[in-house]
């Protein structure tokens, strides 16, 4: 049973005469997290902000301290979709997709280090599109540096409508929109993890090198444990600079690219390679700074440009399967070159990114 009360000061009152499950109305408490009613499957669940009163004065009720802040996308994106899609594909853990489910809304969670303290985001979506993100601990010393961080990971600037009044009148892209439309990766929260990404993802299956990350993320990335789930955050460039290369052969990674990872982490940890440099820097001279490196080629350049620093006018051309899915479904039937991809794609101008994820994502989940 779960009974209304219209404040906290009258459920204290009922609570020393009754054992039911109680929830407040959150109308009553403002800046909550969650911002709706909760039922707690095992005693029913209280949400308040009164710090005056314990745990032991509330029985059996959880009490959440909370603050949240609110971005707007500019073009549309649908949480529900994306938590429904992306928690069907490999995460390596940092990524936490919670579908929707009953009246509970869906939910993103991601555990950030932020000028090292570290601080857990929960973002969920409202009616008029807003995404609201809730944080813990409530209140963040590093509060203005997560909210840049996070509007930076959700692409709120994204140019999807550009490319959304193209693809409705494509006769590939029309049908799978239906089924997609607001769905819109993540780029990566630092530029560092988008550089690692590349670097595990190179000439390995994605399933494969998503579960070497994995087990690299669980045992250098530092946790939290909150309400009973532990999260983890991506490891520090100085966590993986003090490793040894037979420490992430652990992991399953060969001996060369553990070397590479190992490498490039102490370029970023010692401050002789500075991956902010590269965010306001051209395509072209993006690509000859990273390659000038170990661990980098084109593709895994072309790939930091497109996932790491959100440019939707270019597309990892030397994928293999870009050039399969491309050829068959956008050209002569068959895999194509990189510069046969680039051919056909060069009609979407600004919008190949797109062109090419919406092509990912539909055939990931089996609707072509």
């Amino acid at each position: 049973m779960i009974r209304d009360f219209p404040n906290l000061q009258s459920f204290l009152s009922s609570r020393s005469q009754n054992r039911y499950p109680a929830v407040i109305p959150v109308s009553h408490l403002p800046s909550l997290y969650p911002p709706y009613e909760y039922d707690h499957p095992n005693y029913g669940l209280t949400i308040c902000q009164e710090p005056q009163y314990s745990l032991s004065q509330l029985g059996k009720c959880l009490i959440l301290y909370g603050m949240k802040f609110e971005l707007q996308p500019q073009s549309s994106y649908n949480l529900t979709r994306c938590a429904l899609i992306f928690n069907q594909f490999p995460l390596d853990g940092t990524d936490v997709w919670i579908p929707a489910r009953e009246t509970l809304p869906a939910q993103y969670h991601r555990l950030y280090v932020v000028e090292n303290e570290l601080i857990l985001g929960m973002v969920q979506q409202n009616h008029d599109s807003r995404l609201i993100v809730h944080t813990y601990p409530p209140r963040p010393k590093n509060h203005a540096y997560l909210r840049s961080m996070v509007s930076w990971q959700f692409h709120l600037d994204a140019p999807l409508q550009a490319f959304y009044q193209r693809a409705m009148k494509h006769p590939f892209y029309q049908p799978i929109l239906k089924t997609l439309y607001g769905v819109k990766p993540l780029l990566t929260p630092t530029l560092y993890e988008m550089a690692i990404i590349a670097i595990t993802e190179q000439q390995i299956s994605y399933p494969v090198a998503v579960k070497m990350r994995s087990r690299l993320i669980e045992a250098l990335g530092r946790k939290m444990v909150f309400e009973g789930k532990t999260y983890r955050a991506f490891p520090t460039p100085q966590a993986i600079a003090e490793c040894r290369v037979n420490d992430l052969r652990a992991f399953s990674f060969s001996g060369r690219k553990a070397e590479y990872i190992i490498d490039f982490s102490r370029k970023i940890a010692d401050g002789s390679f500075n991956l902010e440099d590269l965010r306001d820097r051209p395509n072209e001279e993006v690509i000859t700074a990273l390659t000038s490196l170990r661990g980098f080629g084109r593709w895994s350049a072309e790939y930091f440009l497109t996932r790491g620093l959100g440019r939707s006018d270019i597309f990892a051309a030397d994928d293999l399967g870009v050039q399969r899915l491309v050829g068959k479904h956008l050209g002569p039937g068959h895999r194509v070159t990189a510069q046969e991809c680039r051919k056909i794609l060069d009609e979407w101008d600004n919008c190949q990114r797109w062109a090419v994820f919406y092509l990912l994502c539909a055939s990931r989940l089996g609707l072509i």
